[in-house]
């Protein structure tokens, strides 16, 4: 199972990013990663991937700076009326927990009375936005955030899907199924490497979607690899000659531009 993501080691943040067909620069990879990780994000706190600049940053600072923009930090004016400001109860020492291990300045003050509990612990159901996203990459004592490739590459396939009328498109992890006039398509997403001259090192993923045609209602399964510059089309593998699996390359071309300004 490969994890993404980042890990924290003092004052230093180590990037495991995804790598795919014409996606090698630093930043690339980091949009990459952000347009696959969106849909575990609240809506307002997902990343905007049009601003191309943002990537420059590493993730943890980006998720971060998310953080601190669901928050108003100003000084209020007393000759205007003020907006009701909402206490919650259950966000806030997950939030001081969380300010108590960040070295920036305003953060390490705004938890100047709060002190770190070694034992303290991650609940679930924040109702605020900016908790939500520290609860993904904070479990109470350390900040860090590694995801499992393979699910953020399916909810991405998933996701990118056309939904067209009289078509159902559904998500049954770790299967994505595609219904359209009484025919079921499957759809299998992992994040593995293909050779198409050395297909036996996907043998046993074959086999199991032989099985899964003879063995389900499904009509046609289709396995879907990320594109690589060795596997860039379809291969169509077949047990018998009513029997046939497809591995689909699959391509992340909404990362494809080059940006001078970014380290590799």
């Amino acid at each position: 199972m490969r994890k993404i993501g980042f890990a924290s080691s003092k004052s230093k943040t180590l990037e495991i990013m995804p790598k795919s067909y014409q996606v090698e620069g630093l930043c690339e990879r980091r949009r990459m990663f952000f347009a696959m990780f969106n849909d575990f994000l609240p809506p307002s706190m997902q990343i905007p991937l049009k601003d191309r600049t943002l990537f420059r940053k590493d993730i943890r600072t980006i998720l971060h700076e998310r953080i601190m923009g669901g928050f108003v930090l100003k000084v209020p004016r007393i000759e205007r009326a003020q907006r009701v400001v909402c206490i919650y109860a259950a966000e806030t020492p997950l939030l001081m927990q969380y300010f108590k291990q960040c070295t920036t300045p305003r953060e390490r003050y705004l938890a100047r009375d709060w002190e770190f509990e070694r034992e303290f612990s991650v609940l679930t159901g924040y109702a605020h936005p900016a908790a939500e996203v520290v609860a993904l990459m904070f479990d109470g004592r350390e900040v860090a955030l590694m995801c499992d490739l393979d699910t953020l590459f399916a909810q991405t396939v998933y996701r990118r899907i056309p939904r067209q009328k009289n078509t159902k498109v559904s998500f049954d992890a770790p299967y994505i199924h595609v219904d359209e006039e009484g025919r079921r398509t499957r759809l299998y997403p992992r994040w593995r490497q293909v050779d198409p001259k050395n297909i036996a090192q996907r043998k046993p993923h074959l086999e199991a979607a032989f099985e899964q045609l003879e063995k389900e209602p499904i009509d046609a399964l289709y396995l879907v690899y990320p594109k690589s510059e060795r596997f860039t089309r379809h291969i169509t593998v077949q047990k018998s000659p009513s029997l046939e699996v497809k591995m689909i390359p699959y391509s992340f071309t909404f990362a494809n531009r080059k940006e001078k300004s970014c380290q590799k």
